[in-house]
């Protein structure tokens, strides 16, 4: 069996499997989703799923291991949605210690953190911080959703349950989504516009609910939505994780 074919996700192999990756990469991997409203065709685990097959994919790649971590994430921007569950920053920062603390314990020296779900970004980058002045670890972050969004920027924009959240799903829990309900999207142009300003990296607004957004929830095209896209998805955002990540740890240790 090669490293590729390997499971690497903690949940799913014996202890002495585990310690024998840790022993040979010294590396953890833990994935941040969330678990908010994705609109009438998406699971309310949408980030959770998402980041999970990606995950799988990179933890193969980079012979990690992949540890088990909340489904629920920082997503207060949500709440007013039934079906979305919010940590607060605090116990998410605590949560991802604690856990950290643990791989770190036993003999993980690098920690890499694949996210999903913007609102966890805050929370993450703190965390690490910190892991990193109490502990001998080199922690880095992946951004999944915007490695997505950059590799298929001619396709496809990164909206809330548009294309590029429906796809991974799709690879992952087919079972899961159902396109023939998306009936009610908001208006494109109007959501295009705020999430532009919400992202903004100069001056931007702290919205507090993604109804000034997008009124129903969700937004986007899914005109691209298909079982083979959602393989070639997953597959070009594990494979372009795995290789920037192994040229930021080569950087960090010369």
């Amino acid at each position: 069996m090669t490293r590729q074919e390997e499971n690497h996700y903690l949940l799913e192999i014996t202890q002495p499997e585990a310690e024998a990756i840790l022993k040979r990469s010294r590396l953890a991997i833990i994935p941040a989703g969330s678990v908010e409203q994705h609109g009438p065709h998406l699971p309310c685990g949408t980030d959770h799923y998402a980041i999970m097959v990606i995950a799988r994919r990179v933890a193969a790649g980079l012979d990690g291991l992949l540890v088990p971590f909340s489904h629920a994430g920082v997503t207060p921007f949500h709440a007013s949605f039934a079906g979305t569950l919010t940590l607060r920053q605090e116990t998410y920062i605590n949560l991802l210690m604690d856990v950290a603390a643990s791989v770190i314990k036993h003999g993980a020296k690098r920690i890499l953190i694949l996210n999903w779900h913007e609102g966890n970004t805050a929370a993450i980058n703190y965390a690490a911080s910190q892991l990193q002045q109490q502990y001998d670890v080199r922690c880095v972050v992946a951004q999944a959703c915007y490695i997505a969004a950059q590799l298929y920027q001619e396709e496809a924009e990164l909206t809330h349950a548009g294309a590029l959240e429906a796809l991974p799903v799709l690879a992952y829990r087919p079972e899961l989504v159902r396109l023939e309900r998306a009936t009610n999207p908001s208006s494109y142009q109007a959501a295009r516009e705020m999430d532009a300003l919400r992202r903004s990296r100069s001056v931007y607004p702290l919205l507090a609910d993604i109804r000034q957004i997008a009124p129903t929830g969700w937004y986007g095209d899914l005109s691209i939505v298909n079982e083979k896209k959602a393989q070639e998805l997953v597959e070009r955002v594990s494979i372009e994780i795995v290789q920037a990540v192994q040229e930021v740890f080569e950087r960090l240790d010369t």
